[in-house]
């Protein structure tokens, strides 16, 4: 008897929960998973249009990406609106004597979660391609192809769990349940959480997803810089980078498979130990494939840098990828694609001692611009100017190589124009100043570019 009474009056302290409320609430939950369904679908359409054109750059791709944003980005703007009235609704009912109970906080806590799953799956799928297109990063090795099929799996879902998502949120909105009467302050608070949660993402995200960038870089590489190559394979996973920092620490790129994914690290490696690690990179490759990339920071002494040279040319190996940091364009406007300048290191002198049999003449077209320690360039021994500006050193170089253009000077068992010229930087100099020195020696058409270092090795303690 005291059981029925007492189940009596729990019933008579619950009431029906008002379905206007829900309704509004549900409006606002369902737009942002529309919005992040419609934006994962409008992802998949860019990534087949950019599939049948392997020609397009990031700048592309990335003006794709931002257009596929655009939905869930006004959608969150639009559900934050209906969050807004949400809130002034749980307001008013804390207030006023209703006869219907406002929804509980669970109810609030279900629907918002339930209502970012679109949209963060498109959120990870976009933050997969930025982090592919980054260089340096711990799955650009393996390039889009790499992560494709996981990406193509995210957008999937995202769209697929749209329609699942709101009709969970009708079930809920439309379904009679009750709830204890009188003020909602946990609902209120849950939902005044939620309503933050749509305008900070709403406002951060499209800053968080900006582009991409470059990681895991421990040198100040050499930016802004004009006229390099590109090169992709500075990226792939059996290239072997070299990284020197300005207090002569020099570091080997190395990728590891952890759990299924490529993760890159920088490992110190010491000068001894070096050659066999050059040797061992290179055992497989072409003889157009055997180079060493070189990432440098701009402060780094060049009697350091030819330290590291002269150990590469006695592995056998006679070109080295300058790695640098490109200008803006279109084409590149977030300064991420791999370039660098190939440079040429000698040949390794006789050491025997002996003398060779028959004098050798010393070649009239040998180009030598060199940079002296007070920054003064010269070509062959005349005054070019300084290392801060280069524009007379390029002009006279591209003079001279139009000149044996029009006369047909070729090079030696070519048919060849010949434009080498070898570039030599005082020991005291910084790296930055000898890509100054590559930079305009490149603006004038030469090809190939050398280092000339036999004299200033000779000079420097091992």
């Amino acid at each position: 008897m005291e059981a029925a009474i007492s189940n009596a009056e729990g019933n008579q302290t619950r009431v029906k929960v008002s379905i206007i409320a829900r309704l509004i609430a549900t409006v606002a939950f369902a737009i942002p998973a529309i919005g992040g369904a419609l934006s994962s679908f409008l992802l998949i359409t860019v990534f087949q249009a950019l599939r049948s054109n392997e020609a397009v750059g990031i700048g592309a791709v990335m003006g794709g990406m931002k257009e596929s944003s655009l939905p869930v980005t006004i959608s969150l703007y639009l559900a934050a609106i209906f969050g807004l009235v949400v809130v002034i609704v749980l307001i008013v009912r804390m207030i006023m004597q209703t006869k219907k109970a406002s929804p509980p906080f669970w109810f609030f806590v279900l629907g918002g979660i339930l209502s970012f799953i679109p949209a963060a799956l498109f959120w990870r799928a976009q933050l997969l391609v930025l982090e592919v297109l980054s260089p340096g990063s711990s799955i650009g090795a393996g390039g889009i192809g790499g992560v494709a099929e996981y990406i193509g799996e995210l957008l999937l879902i995202s769209v697929i769990a749209a329609p699942i998502v709101i009709v969970i949120l009708i079930i809920a909105s439309v379904v009679p349940f009750s709830s204890r009467p009188g003020p909602k302050v946990v609902s209120l608070v849950t939902a005044i959480t939620i309503e933050i949660g749509l305008i900070v993402a709403a406002v951060g995200i499209p800053f968080a997803i900006d582009g991409p960038t470059r990681k895991n870089e421990i040198v100040g590489l050499p930016t802004n810089v004009k006229y390099a190559d590109s090169d992709g394979s500075i990226e792939k996973e059996n290239s072997l980078v070299l990284t020197l920092t300005a207090d002569n620490k020099l570091y080997e790129r190395q990728s590891r498979d952890i759990d299924g994914k490529v993760v890159r690290t920088e490992t110190v490696i010491t000068n001894q130990q070096l050659p066999d690690r050059i040797k061992r990179s290179m055992e497989d490759k072409t003889p157009d494939r055997r180079i060493v990339y070189f990432k440098c920071d701009v402060n780094a002494s060049n009697e350091n840098v030819l330290q590291v040279f002269e150990i590469i040319r006695k592995a056998d190996v006679d070109k080295v990828g300058l790695v640098v940091v490109g200008e803006k364009s279109l084409d590149d406007p977030y300064q991420v694609a791999p370039l660098m300048f190939v440079v040429k290191l000698p040949a390794i002198e006789d050491e025997t001692g002996g003398l060779p049999s028959k004098p050798v003449k010393p070649n009239p077209l040998t180009l030598v611009a060199k940079l002296e320690n007070d920054g003064r360039l010269k070509l062959n021994n005349e005054d070019q100017g300084t290392v801060s500006d280069t524009k007379k050193l390029e002009k006279l170089l591209s003079r001279i190589f139009t000149e044996r253009e029009d006369t047909g000077i070729f090079r030696e068992g070519t048919n060849e124009i010949e434009k080498t010229v070898s570039v030599q930087v005082a020991k005291s100099t910084k790296y930055g100043d000898l890509i100054k020195l590559v930079q305009a020696v490149k603006l004038s058409r030469a090809e190939p570019i050398g280092i000339q270092m036999d004299e200033l090795v000779s000079k420097i303690d091992f």
